[in-house]
């Protein structure tokens, strides 16, 4: 039970690291004009869906039951297609350092959700866990040298993609458990690319290949292998052996991840607040997962 958990946390943690430099990537993506958030978002969802079919013949081959398509569609629409597109289109809008904050929202709505519709208990250290990494989250963030400079359009776009991950958290376990990460994966992005398809179409018939210049190109190639492939393969298999609320705490590393990366490639340097905020944060992800069934 012990190595099990412990996979559980290995793979969510690689994914909350992978996940942590979507933000600047996207803004690099983003940065000349050649792409904007919602070409990003598609490049996003249908170069995943590819990837997880790709490799799909690797894997079992699984029937999905009658039932299951459903809260399958469900899961695409909020973990893909709301959670993806909302996401890149409001960093468009907004700056890095907001879309970090907003992302802090996320484990504090799936805890409310599990509490409400999983009834999972609400237990002191668990609060005590989420108020320490929230703090850390704000002191990090509002302690860094660029500051907070964003926009409602895109802080509200955000907002929402936040609050539809968390309900991908809470309310399809049991889909999950019954099936293969791929085999889930390469149907809800299959679902997400093949709804956005249509609206973007006319986007992707005037798009140049010889606008993108190389920075440009391996950022798009991050958001979708790092970002969206390697990341959410991690994440399945971090959902199927956690519940909802400890998986999302995983979400306060994300703003450790960027700030640690901006350090190393020089563009930003270490401070009080951030050895503080490392500490808040690290103490409250282990007061979740101490405190989790």
């Amino acid at each position: 039970m012990r190595h099990y958990l412990l996979k559980g946390h290995v793979c969510t943690l690689g994914a909350a690291l992978l996940f942590g430099l979507m933000s600047p990537m996207c803004k690099l993506a983003m940065q000349n004009g050649a792409v904007d958030g919602l070409l990003l978002a598609f490049f996003r969802v249908s170069g995943a869906a590819l990837l997880f079919w790709l490799i799909s013949p690797l894997t079992p081959r699984e029937k999905i039951a009658r039932n299951d398509w459903l809260p399958l569609l469900g899961m695409s629409l909020c973990g893909m297609l709301i959670n993806q597109f909302l996401y890149v289109l409001g960093i468009q809008y907004t700056s890095p350092s907001n879309a970090c904050v907003i992302g802090t929202s996320t484990p504090v709505m799936t805890f409310i959700l599990a509490a409400l519709f999983l009834h999972q208990r609400v237990t002191l250290p668990r609060v005590a866990g989420f108020l320490l990494a929230s703090g850390g989250a704000l002191v990090l963030i509002l302690g860094s040298g660029d500051g907070i400079s964003g926009h409602p359009l895109g802080d509200t776009l955000c907002l929402i993609s936040q609050f539809s991950a968390a309900c991908y958290f809470v309310f399809f376990g049991g889909v999950l458990r019954r099936y293969h990460p791929v085999t889930v994966m390469k149907w809800l992005f299959l679902f997400a690319a093949a709804i956005a398809l249509l609206p973007m179409s006319g986007r992707l018939v005037s798009l140049s290949s010889a606008a993108f210049s190389m920075h440009e190109l391996f950022a798009v190639s991050y958001v979708v292998a790092g970002g969206s492939f390697f990341s959410y393969l991690l994440l399945i298999v971090g959902q199927r052996r956690l519940d909802p609320p400890t998986v999302a705490a995983y979400n306060y590393v994300q703003p450790v991840i960027a700030a640690a990366v901006g350090i190393l490639l020089g563009l930003d340097m270490l401070t009080w607040q951030k050895c503080l905020s490392l500490l808040l944060i690290a103490a409250g992800v282990v007061l979740i997962t101490k405190s989790a069934k």
